[in-house]
């Protein structure tokens, strides 16, 4: 067993409501463009006349960050124990022996080892970056209070892949909700209110506790990057199927689910005035959940990526993209396959414009040190595997305007079976979207989900499925 689960598509779903209703202002609901201004955007909050920048002296307390982290697992434990759960009831004895036993690949859920624990690791993260500590210390807490969890706080032996995605995932997924966070807390300027303070909360509990119980203290310089764009989903899953294409027979038919989901674009690519200083500078988040019944399987995404080093692409005083060393951390688990992990690889983008019209495209390609894989079926004690892997990008955004947004993207995942003998996974998953703004921020949107998975395992040497899938959304634009 393991850490109790939040549910993270979910979350994020929710956190982008209170993310886009506290966002800033327009002074007015459809803003006009020059020529060369080809995207949606509200003013941006520090252009208002009269908008106080936040701002104070940055101040640090490492033992509040570990102590935090100390009272994070306490109270997960806690809990669990007053629920009755068999891995929380701990001993001397027990901890003593997993300093002795040696670690472990465990076999708990997808949802909790790829969710729940990247969700716990963020909580550690956020414990430090919002009491002073930069990226790399506050990675350093979420490393600590995962070992201490795994050696201390468990009946189980310690789990090496819980360690990998609670530190890593979690640090991952804690900036990027530690920069959303404090993107709504400061575009509310010195004084945010307290329904900004509310959203801020729900996106990063802990941060926001702090904020609750010290105020500015620990609170430092604005943190409000020169762009931003986000799109908040709500519509459904129309239909799709599986198809067994060795034998060509539809394996399941999907749909029609209810769906949601949510984009952020952070310090966008293009932008005149975007500096790559600090690691996630410039990050993408998408996630989206489909509803189901019980009896069916969900399909969810949670895809972040950030750069951890890099810089901007100028010519003739033109800004042409970025291009840097980026860490990621993927979760999918579709109708067709589960594939996940955290990736560190060099990466670019590239931005034309042509008048009215812009081209954004990214590749990126990364080495995933730990990565799972498997399908909707059981595979011995779970439904997935691990083994060392990689994963190629290419994504491609048009703006037509400041009217239409077309979307074209690809993944591939390569995932060995070096952590589970004879088992591989070969994943190929695409989206074509396209987004039509009908007035202010609200706006349609069509999008087409296209999977084929490939794995080979010591009983079936010839896995061989495809998935299409079809949503439609109504979609809320934000963004400066």
């Amino acid at each position: 067993m393991s850490a109790p689960t939040i549910r993270g598509p979910a979350r994020l779903a929710l956190a982008a409501v209170l993310l886009l209703v506290a966002a800033p202002p327009s002074r007015a609901a459809d803003v006009e463009l020059s020529r060369d201004e080809v995207r949606y955007r509200l003013r941006p909050p520090f252009e208002e006349p009269g908008f106080e920048m936040p701002g104070s002296e940055p101040r640090k307390n490492t033992a509040l960050a570990i102590g935090e982290a100390v009272g994070i697992n306490l109270l997960m434990w806690q809990t669990a124990y007053w629920s009755g759960a068999q891995f929380a009831k701990i001993s001397f004895s027990t901890i003593s022996d997993n300093f002795h036993k040696g670690w472990i690949v465990d076999t708990d859920s997808y949802w909790i080892n790829q969710i729940g624990h990247p969700y716990q690791g963020s909580a550690y993260f956020n414990a430090a970056r919002s009491t002073g500590h930069n990226f790399y210390e506050s990675f350093g807490v979420a490393f600590l209070g995962s070992l201490m969890w795994e050696q201390v706080m468990e009946l189980q032996s310690p789990s090496f892949n819980d360690q990998v995605s609670t530190s890593f995932g979690g640090s991952v997924l804690g900036e990027a909700f530690y920069r959303i966070y404090r993107l709504i807390l400061d575009s509310g300027g010195a004084n945010p209110g307290g329904w900004r303070r509310f959203g801020a909360f729900v996106v990063s509990p802990v941060a926001g506790g702090n904020d609750l119980f010290f105020g500015d203290r620990y609170r430092g310089p604005a943190l409000l990057p020169p762009s931003w764009m986000g799109e908040l989903q709500a519509g459904m899953l129309i239909g799709g199927r599986v198809t067994d294409v060795n034998t060509g027979a539809a394996a399941s038919e999907t749909g029609p689910w209810a769906s949601v989901g949510v984009h952020v674009n952070y310090g966008v690519p293009g932008t005149p005035d975007l500096r790559l200083r600090k690691p996630f500078d410039h990050f993408d988040l998408r996630a989206g959940l489909s509803f189901t019944s019980k009896a069916a399987q969900p399909a969810a995404s949670l895809l972040v990526r950030g750069t951890v080093v890099g810089d901007t692409i100028e010519s003739d005083e033109r800004s042409l993209g970025l291009w840097g060393l980026f860490a990621s951390y993927d979760v999918i688990d579709e109708s067709v396959f589960k594939a996940a992990g955290f990736g560190l690889g060099p990466g670019v983008t590239l931005v034309g414009r042509w008048g009215s019209f812009e081209l954004q495209g990214t590749a990126l390609a990364e080495v995933l040190p730990w990565a799972g894989g498997g399908s909707i079926n059981k595979l011995f004690d779970r439904d997935y595997h691990y083994g060392p892997g990689a994963e190629g990008l290419l994504d491609f955004r048009s703006l037509f305007g400041n009217r239409v947004i077309f979307d074209l993207s690809a993944r591939e995942y390569f995932i060995s079976g070096a952590y589970a003998t004879g088992a591989s996974e070969d994943v190929t998953w695409a989206r074509a979207a396209l987004i039509t703004r009908i007035f202010g921020p609200h706006a349609l949107s069509i999008s087409a989900d296209w999977a084929v998975r490939h794995a080979r395992y010591p009983a079936n040497p010839n896995v061989f499925e495809r998935g299409e899938f079809l949503l439609a959304h109504y979609t809320l634009l934000q963004g400066w």
